[in-house]
């Protein structure tokens, strides 16, 4: 079965474990991938690729595009993730997705190209879960999912939005496909 027609799928994925902020002495956007992060995201990246359906996940699509927060470890965590892809799902990172709110976030999606059916947001928490949040509908047992598994590094929500086009995403417009967690 292919992906719903109407429909628009979002995977929404928090980095996978940076370095601790207390032990880095850098700058916070520099903080690197542990060892455990990296292997997470190439794990989970494996299982996007030779998994057909992805994740066992029947008739949604496989992330098109990607777009990730600039810093250090969402830029890792997505190429770790779509270097199983052999390069077929292109990234872009931008630094204002770094600390954004769920608003922001939004905006870059509703840019998203009208012709991809599904798209791929690395980013950092609390932004993650609350975008997650914001886009299931309010008072849904998918929230309450949701709120149960909590957002973990390297932890995925994976959303059906019923939506003909990304300009028209909004609150409350997505129903929980599937959550989740390494290991993966």
């Amino acid at each position: 079965m292919g992906p719903d027609r109407g429909a628009r799928h979002l995977w929404i994925l928090r980095h996978a474990k940076a370095a601790p902020e207390a032990t880095w002495g850098g700058r916070d956007r520099d903080r690197p991938l542990t060892e455990r992060g990296r292997r997470d995201a190439r794990a989970l990246g494996t299982r996007l690729a030779d998994e057909h359906p992805p994740l066992g996940l029947v008739g949604l699509a496989a992330p098109a595009l990607a777009v990730c927060s600039g810093a250090v470890r969402t830029r890792e965590t997505a190429e770790l993730v779509l270097g199983a892809t052999d390069g077929r799902v292109p990234l872009d990172a931008y630094g204002s997705l770094y600390q954004a709110e769920p608003d922001t976030v939004l905006t870059y999606l509703r840019e998203v190209d009208e012709h991809a059916p599904s798209a791929l947001v690395v980013g950092h928490n609390p932004t993650m879960y609350l975008l997650a949040w914001d886009l299931l509908a309010d008072g849904s047992t998918d929230r309450d999912d949701l709120e149960s598994a909590g957002f973990p590094t390297c932890g995925l929500a994976v959303l059906t939005l019923s939506v003909d086009a990304w300009e028209d995403v909004t609150p409350g417009c997505a129903t929980l496909a599937g959550l989740f967690a390494p290991p993966y």
